[in-house]
């Protein structure tokens, strides 16, 4: 690594106790927004009786956890 790199490299600071949490409350709120708008969707879907339900469910569900990838490369989290 030369130097320029090293001026570059982002450094990794360790959160305090209260910075985690404040992290992870704001993960769990998102991760809830991205549950209860699947959830909305569904539901409509099933009230307006589209045809081929069981197919647009499961692209529902798809989107979903492409939504949840998407938040959990956001916050690095790796579970």
């Amino acid at each position: 690594m030369d130097k320029d790199e090293m001026i570059d490299a982002p450094e990794e600071k360790e959160l305090t106790e209260e910075e985690l949490q404040e992290f992870m409350a704001s993960y769990k709120k998102e991760l809830a927004h991205i549950y209860k708008m699947a959830s909305a969707k569904k539901a409509f879907m099933a009230r307006q009786k589209i045809p081929n339900l069981k197919a647009a469910l499961e692209e529902c569900d798809r989107d979903m956890r492409n939504d949840i990838d998407e938040l959990k490369r956001k916050y690095g989290i790796h579970y």
